[in-house]
C-alpha cells in the first residue's frame, strides 16, 4: 500500500563527495514519528472495519438459515436458490474480511518499522538480530570494528527480513567490493534512497508472511536432491485413472462387474505405495516450504513491479524474468503444486479422490518437473531478493542520516581523505568530527593521547567508514575519498585458555598475519594498531614498535598506530613517513575534560597521575 502522502522528493547525491551539490544538499528526512502515528491510526481504522464486517458476516449467515427455513415452509423449490445466494454472499464477505485483516496487519507492521527507525536514530535497536551468526573467527577487522554484536554496524544498517538479505549485507561488510561493484551499488542505493514507501512496504510485507526470516537451507537441500528414479519410472502410469474412473462409472451403472474396477484400484494402491516414502518426506517439510515460497513470491513480485533506472537494480530485475515465467509466478506455482499434493493428508479425500486419480503421482510428478526446470534458478532468485534487501538497508541508513555522503573511490594506490569524519555508532548529537588525510604507501600515523581521550574511537571511526565506503554505502562525513583497500586491525587481542596463549602472544599472532598480508601488493593494506605491544615492558614495546613501523614502511601498506609511548612519537623527526597526531585532555576543578579533537603533534597532557590521585593513590 503506497502512501503518497509520504512520498518525498530529493536530489540524488552524486558519487563525488567534494562536489558542491554533495556538500550543500541535505535530505529532508520525514518524521518517522508522524509515520508511526499515521499507520497506527490506520491500523485502528482497519480493525474497526474488521469488527463491523465480522458482525455482518454473522448476520448474513443467520439470515441465510432463517430465510432458507422460511422459504422451505412456502416452497422447497426456492430453498437451494436462497442457500446458494446466501453462501455466495458469505464467501464474498469472507474474502473481504481477509483483505481487511491483511491491510490492518500491514499497517501494524509499517508502524513497527517506523518505531524501529525512531529507535535506530537514537542508537537503540529493537530488533534482536545482531549478525553474530555471520561473524568470522580471526577476521581481519570484524571483531575490532564492531561489525556484529549488540552495538554494531550490522545492527545499525540492517533492514533486511530474510536470511538471504541479512547474509548478503553481512558479506558486504566483511569483504570489500571492487571499484565497479562499489560504483553500481552507490547508484542503486541513491535510487532506492528516496523510495521510502516502497522500501518500508517491502519490509512490512516480509513481516506479514510467516517463515520469511527462516534459513533457506531446506530449499537448497531440496533443490540439490537428485531426481527421483521411482517417479521417473512410474510417471507414464499417470493416465491410468482415465480407464479406472471409466470402469468405476461402468460398475456403478451396472454395465460391468466391480471386479475390474477393484483390480485397477489395487494397481493404484501398489503405485501409490512405491512413491509414498518420497511423498511423505516432501509433505513433512511442505508446510514450511509453502509458507516460505508464498512469502518469497510476494516479495519478488513487489521487486518485479517496481520501475528501476540504475543498472544494478535493472540487472537484478532481469534475473527474475530470465525465463518465460517470472520468478514470483514460478515460485507461486510451486507453492500451489505443494498445496494440491497435501490434500492427500485428509484420509477421506484420499480414499474418495486420491486413490482413484493417483493423486500423489500426478502432483509429485509436476513438482519434480518444476524442480528439473528451475533447479538452477530458485536459489538465484533468493539471492536476488537478498541483494535488493541489502541495498535497501544501505538506502535506509542513508535516508535516515542526512549528514552522510557517498564517498569517492580513488584510483590512487592508497588514499584516505576525510572532512568532518564521525563515528556512525555514536549518537549524532554526541559525535565529534575530525579532518584527516593519509596518502601513499609506507606511511604511518602515530596517535598519542591520554586515557579515554579518543584514540581507539578515532581508529574505529576511520575503519568503520572505510568499511562502509567499500561496501557501497554512504559514510558519516562531509566529504570522503578512499582507495580500494584491505582493512586490518589489531585492537582487542585477548588471551585464550583454549589455545593456551596470552594476550601479548595473541597480539603477536595478529601482527604476524598483518606482515604476511602486506606481502600481497594489491590492494594495499590499511592497518589500525591500538596500544601497540602493550603486553610487554616499555623498552621492548618501544623497540618492537619502532622495528615494526620500519618494516611496514617497506610494504604495500599504510596505517595508524596508537600508543602511550611518547618516544615513538619522536621518530617523526627522523623519518618523513611517520606523522604525529594526538588527543588531549585537561584536568580542571577535579574533573577530566576531553575535546576528542585530532590535533597535529605529540600529546603533552596525560591524566593517569591525576586519575590515580583521585582514587587515593598518594603520588609524589
Amino acid at each position: 500500500m503506497l502512501l503518497t502522502t509520504y512520498l518525498y522528493t530529493i536530489h540524488l547525491t552524486p558519487p563525488n563527495p567534494f562536489s558542491p551539490d554533495t556538500m550543500h544538499a541535505k535530505l529532508d528526512t520525514p518524521s518517522f514519528s508522524a509515520r508511526q502515528l499515521l499507520f497506527s491510526e490506520q491500523q485502528k481504522s482497519h480493525q474497526q472495519r474488521y469488527n463491523r464486517l465480522a458482525v455482518v458476516r454473522l448476520l448474513v449467515f443467520g439470515a441465510t438459515l432463517v430465510g432458507g427455513w422460511w422459504v422451505y415452509q412456502i416452497s422447497s423449490v426456492w430453498l437451494w436458490l436462497v442457500l446458494g445466494l446466501g453462501f455466495a454472499f458469505f464467501v464474498i464477505l469472507l474474502k473481504k474480511h481477509r483483505q481487511i485483516a491483511r491491510e490492518r496487519d500491514l499497517c501494524r507492521h509499517l508502524a513497527a518499522v517506523n518505531e524501529d527507525e525512531i529507535a535506530r536514530l537514537n542508537l537503540t535497536f529493537l530488533r534482536t538480530e545482531t549478525g553474530q551468526q555471520f561473524a568470522v573467527p580471526n577476521h581481519a577487522y570484524g571483531h575490532d570494528l564492531d561489525i556484529f554484536g549488540d552495538h554494531s554496524l550490522f545492527r545499525l544498517l540492517n533492514r533486511a527480513r530474510t536470511q538471504a538479505g541479512m547474509n548478503t549485507l553481512a558479506q558486504w561488510l566483511l569483504y570489500p567490493a571492487d571499484d565497479i561493484e562499489i560504483s553500481v551499488r552507490q547508484t542503486a542505493v541513491a535510487e532506492l534512497k528516496p523510495l521510502l514507501d516502497w522500501r518500508q512496504n517491502l519490509e512490512a510485507t516480509a513481516l506479514l508472511e510467516t517463515n520469511t526470516g527462516l534459513p533457506t537451507t531446506f530449499l537448497q537441500n531440496w533443490i540439490d536432491t537428485p531426481d527421483s528414479t521411482v517417479v521417473r519410472r512410474l510417471r507414464h502410469w499417470r493416465w491410468l485413472p482415465l480407464l479406472t474412473v471409466g470402469l468405476i462409472i461402468a460398475a456403478l451403472t451396472g454395465v460391468l462387474p466391480w471386479v475390474y474396477a477393484i483390480a485397477l484400484l489395487g494397481l493404484h494402491g501398489y503405485i501409490t505405495a512405491q512413491i509414498l516414502p518420497l511423498v511423505k518426506a516432501y509433505s513433512e517439510q511442505s508446510e514450511q516450504l509453502v509458507k516460505t515460497l508464498k512469502s518469497y513470491g510476494i516479495l519478488l513480485q513487489q521487486i518485479e513491479r517496481q520501475g528501476f533506472e540504475s543498472s544494478k537494480l535493472k540487472q537484478l530485475q532481469r534475473q527474475l524474468s530470465s525465463t518465460d515465467q517470472r520468478a514470483s509466478a514460478a515460485i507461486g506455482s510451486l507453492a500451489t503444486l505443494t498445496e494440491n499434493l497435501n490434500f492427500r493428508l485428509n484420509v477421506y479425500f484420499f480414499m474418495a479422490v486420491g486413490l482413484p486419480t493417483l493423486w500423489d503421482l500426478q502432483w509429485i510428478t509436476q513438482i519434480e518437473n518444476w524442480k528439473k526446470t528451475h533447479r538452477h534458478q530458485l536459489m538465484n532468485w533468493v539471492a536476488v531478493l537478498g541483494e535488493i534487501e541489502a541495498l535497501a538497508s544501505l538506502a535506509g541508513f542513508a535516508y535516515a542520516n542526512s549528514a552522510t555522503v557517498f564517498p569517492d573511490i580513488s584510483a590512487e594506490p592508497l588514499r584516505v581523505e576525510a572532512r568532518a569524519l564521525a563515528h556512525p555508532l555514536i549518537a549524532a548529537q554526541q559525535r565529534v568530527a575530525n579532518h584527516f588525510t593519509i596518502k601513499g604507501l609506507g606511511q604511518t600515523v602515530v596517535i598519542t593521547g591520554s586515557n579515554m581521550s579518543g584514540k581507539s574511537t578515532f581508529l574505529r571511526t576511520v575503519g568503520l567508514n572505510v568499511v562502509l565506503a567499500l561496501a557501497g554505502s554512504v559514510v558519516c562525513a562531509e566529504a570522503f575519498v578512499c582507495s580500494r583497500l584491505r582493512v586490518y586491525t589489531s585492537m582487542r587481542t585477548q588471551d585464550s585458555l583454549q589455545e593456551n596463549t596470552s594476550s601479548f602472544y595473541a597480539e603477536l599472532k595478529r601482527l604476524q598475519t598483518l606482515l604476511q598480508l602486506t606481502q600481497q601488493i594489491n590492494p594495499p593494506v590499511l592497518y589500525f594498531l591500538d596500544e601497540i605491544l602493550k603486553g610487554t615492558n616499555s623498552a621492548d614495546r618501544h623497540n618492537g614498535a619502532k622495528a615494526l613501523i620500519a618494516q611496514l614502511h617497506q610494504k604495500s601498506a599504510s596505517g595508524f598506530v596508537s600508543t602511550h609511548d611518547l618516544e615513538l612519537g619522536e621518530l617523526a623527526a627522523q623519518h618523513p613517513f611517520i606523522e604525529n597526531y594526538s588527543f588531549n585532555s585537561t584536568f580542571k576543578d577535579g574533573k577530566l575534560l576531553f575535546d576528542y579533537t585530532l590535533t597535529p603533534g605529540i600529546c603533552r597532557e596525560f591524566n593517569a597521575a591525576a586519575l590515580m590521585r583521585q582514587i587515593g593513590i598518594e603520588m609524589e
